[in-house]
């Protein structure tokens, strides 16, 4: 059982967990070298439960495998990738000291203050290089699959990175998950998907164009009471226009985050660039701040407040990050 102290691989020693999903923790930890060198770092550790499942095994390599291709600074990079004494699978990435956008927009939930629309466009600029470049990979695209506020971190100072390939499909390599299942989290998949449609680029830009409307909206788009009512929301495509939502958003970037929503993928952004193109042209006329300055402020704020209401950590426990 992990357990911060834990050494793995003779020099990644774990810390604290900075997060946990179903099948996986994040752990914040730090390279030990000589002389005294430290250096923080993430690592991913497969849930014991899961250690013998070959399908999510399969995907877990696929992860390190894909990542390690993609050399961008908007998303998060691979270091290494083995297995320790037990056994068992660690995958080593860099640290992203901030925020992963779904705890950046509770900030703005929890103070009941509008997501500044500036910084919302600014943030989907940074996303959209990243898919840039795992769609445009030379060896063959990679589609995340998987695009959504847990996926999407944001560093202290100012800096998107995209996260957690694990459900991606490099074009290179043959399908690695089952026909008919549907995979990554439901509210942010797109409608195609309902009808067994395969993954795309546009299917990665309508994941970006939910995850614009959830930050400008400061809502979730896709909801319900069970899994059910979000799939027919999908199915359906009820959306809200954002300019009922929001009289202080452009009419364009009301727009753009429309045409990411599009049901028929032809109909939405032809790649990444070209929507990245349509924020940028939006951002041009801002007389605020948009850079990386201004992101890495606004997540610094955040962090001060989510730790200001956030409960005591329990006696002997350190909280995460």
């Amino acid at each position: 059982m992990d357990r911060a102290g834990t050494l793995i691989g003779g020099k990644y020693v774990l810390m604290e967990i900075a997060g946990q999903g179903g099948m996986a923790t994040v752990w914040r930890a730090e390279t030990r070298g000589v002389g005294d060198f430290r250096r923080d770092i993430a690592v991913k550790r497969i849930l014991p439960e899961f250690i013998a499942d070959e399908q999510f095994l399969t995907m877990f390599i696929e992860e390190a495998r894909v990542c390690s291709q993609l050399q961008h600074p908007n998303i998060v990079q691979v270091h290494d990738f083995g297995k320790d004494d037990t056994d068992r699978y660690y995958l080593v990435m860099e640290w992203v000291e901030g925020l992963d956008l779904r705890r950046l927009v509770r900030a703005f939930r929890a103070t009941h203050r509008l997501f500044p629309w500036p910084i919302a466009a600014a943030i989907g600029v940074e996303m959209l290089r990243g898919l840039s470049a795992a769609h445009e990979r030379s060896e063959g695209p990679v589609i995340h699959r998987d695009i959504n506020p847990f996926n999407v971190m944001v560093s202290t100072n100012g800096v998107v990175k995209l996260t957690d390939f694990g459900l991606s499909r490099a074009m290179d390599r043959r399908r690695i998950t089952q026909p008919g299942i549907v995979k990554g989290k439901l509210a942010y998949l797109a409608p195609e998907f309902t009808l067994g449609a395969p993954p795309s680029p546009q299917s990665d830009l309508f994941a970006v164009g939910v995850v614009l409307w959830e930050m400008l909206a400061g809502r979730g788009l896709f909801t319900g009471e069970t899994d059910v009512d979000v799939y027919l929301g999908i199915k359906e495509l009820r959306i809200p226009p954002l300019k009922q939502l929001r009289v202080d958003l452009p009419v364009q970037l009301c727009n753009t985050v429309q045409r990411a929503l599009e049901k028929a993928p032809l109909a939405r952004f032809g790649s990444a660039d070209e929507m990245l193109l349509s924020l940028t042209t939006i951002l041009r006329g801002v007389k605020d701040r948009t850079d990386e300055r201004a992101v890495g402020s606004t997540v610094r704020k955040a962090r001060e407040l989510l730790a200001s209401i956030a409960p005591p950590p329990l006696p002997g426990r350190r909280s995460a990050r």
